[in-house]
């Protein structure tokens, strides 16, 4: 197992924050976890004070998207924690809607918040970091294969995946590891009340996503840099080409 870690945790109260911060603590990583909303900060250090982990967490609301916040929130964990090790970006917002639709201020906004926010953070935790140091951050297969009205978000992750694989051959040489995920559609209480309608196959269990933080913020992705690791569950793109599903499919064999 891993050894336990000193962590930044940008973002923290959106939905992949609990799922995230539970597997760290379970490792007993020490964590500072940041968001704008103190009252949301609030109750996610009540949750994990209940959770009971072998690991540490303190809370800091801090605008980790502006160069100021993001170097105060660095700095704060180094200082508590005695050093930091890494930094999981859970900044990012989500925006559909058809280009002629579309104010370009829209793309803006999404430029800033799943690209920008990265680079700000990056940049003040780098100063901190010694070899061994892990960076990770969160795309989408949209970046790679993006659907109509949804151009202003994979543009931005596009951004992000591109900005993350060429700044992990300026700190490889450090020792420190910058990787991403890629996921789909995240499965919480709070997204299955807002869209009922979703196919749950076509979606990704929160948890499923917080072992990847795990691995990737550990020892055993040690030899990965500038990698992007697919955790999207049994979502796939569809074509009419493909004609439907082979006869039989999803039946267990005699």
């Amino acid at each position: 197992m891993s050894a336990p870690r000193s962590m930044l945790v940008t973002g923290a109260t959106g939905r992949l924050g609990p799922a995230s911060v539970r597997a760290l603590l379970e490792r007993g990583d020490r964590l500072l976890l940041t968001g704008r909303n103190e009252a949301r900060l609030a109750e996610l250090a009540e949750s994990t004070a209940a959770f009971g982990g072998p690991g540490e967490a303190a809370v800091l609301v801090a605008d980790t998207t502006r160069p100021d916040g993001a170097q105060h929130a660095a700095a704060e964990a180094a200082s508590r924690f005695g050093g930091l090790d890494g930094l999981v970006h859970l900044v990012g917002s989500f925006s559909v809607g058809p280009l002629m639709l579309t104010d370009v201020s829209s793309y803006e906004d999404l430029l800033r918040a799943n690209f920008l926010s990265a680079v700000v953070a990056t940049q003040a935790v780098l100063p901190h970091l010694t070899e061994g140091g892990k960076l990770v951050y969160f795309g989408t297969p949209l970046a790679d294969e993006p659907l109509a009205a949804m151009s202003s978000y994979a543009a931005s992750k596009a951004a992000l995946i591109t900005w993350m694989r060429s700044m992990a051959h300026e700190v490889k040489n450090r020792g420190i590891h910058a990787n991403a995920i890629s996921l789909t559609l995240v499965e919480t209480p709070e997204m299955r009340k807002e869209m009922p309608h979703v196919d749950p196959a076509l979606t990704v269990d929160a948890e499923l996503v917080a072992r990847a933080v795990r691995f990737l913020t550990g020892e055993d992705s040690d030899g990965m840099y500038g990698s992007v690791i697919p955790v999207v569950g049994k979502f796939g793109f569809s074509s009419a080409l493909a004609g439907g599903p082979p006869p039989g499919a999803g039946r267990p064999s005699r």
